[in-house]
């Protein structure tokens, strides 16, 4: 999930998308790596939003969670159910 994590952190910078780009290399020795980068690009479609919306600096999903920040907006129940599942 480390992985995944710095990859939906640097997805939700506040830089111009058209020079950003984020290259994942995967030496095929796992399936659960394609799935997880699957998933998290699932993920990424709730979660970029919301970090732009809210104006959240600590993209890092798991970060976030762990922060308390989290515990006083009651959107983040929904979020963070996505995130889980």
């Amino acid at each position: 999930m480390c992985v995944v994590n710095t990859a939906l952190f640097v997805m939700a910078y506040d830089y111009p998308t058209e020079k950003l780009y984020v290259f994942v290399s995967d030496d095929g020795g796992s399936k659960l790596t394609l799935f997880a980068f699957m998933e998290a690009a699932r993920f990424a479609a709730h979660w970029l939003p919301y970090c732009r919306k809210n104006k959240i600096v600590e993209r890092c999903p798991e970060a976030y969670f762990n922060s308390h920040h989290s515990w006083f907006d009651p959107d983040i129940d929904q979020i963070k159910m996505i995130y889980e599942n």
